[in-house]
């Protein structure tokens, strides 16, 4: 049996909407920089925030579509900028902070899976883990 977690509708379109957003606005004012005399001052500032926030806002749009997987043997996050995958074996525990659900290897096994509390199915997701392993913020 496999499970499939991925980020609910709404989160997804408004995470579209949002970025594509920040991204017309930043082209936008790539543009005018090379067209407004009065914006040409301000090149070597508003140029490399121009490119580093339309960078930062496609990479968001990449990894919105980011799934992850709960089968028998595995957990899996895939996504066109992250693929990670930690065996269930070499699960650690697992924890939430901010608004992310954290799940953590033992220590060599792989890096830590980042799960949005936002994804559908979350409450599967939490009782899979609790049923099976320690809540490390608990522990502390």
């Amino acid at each position: 049996m496999e499970d499939v977690f991925y980020l609910t509708r709404g989160w997804r379109n408004a995470t579209y909407i949002m970025f594509g957003a920040l991204i017309c606005v930043f082209v936008s004012l790539l543009i005018y920089l090379f067209f407004d005399p009065f914006l040409r001052k301000g090149i070597f500032f508003i140029l490399p925030v121009s490119l580093i926030a339309i960078g930062a806002s496609m990479c968001g749009i990449l990894q919105v579509d980011e799934k992850i997987f709960w089968d028998n043997h595995s957990v899996r996050k895939v996504s066109r900028l992250v693929n990670r995958e930690i065996l269930l074996e070499d699960v650690k525990g697992y924890k939430f902070a901010w608004n992310y659900l954290h799940i953590v290897p033992h220590k060599g096994k792989g890096k830590r899976i980042l799960v949005s509390t936002y994804v559908c199915g979350m409450r599967l997701l939490h009782e899979e883990l609790v049923s099976r392993y320690p809540d490390l913020k608990q522990q502390k």
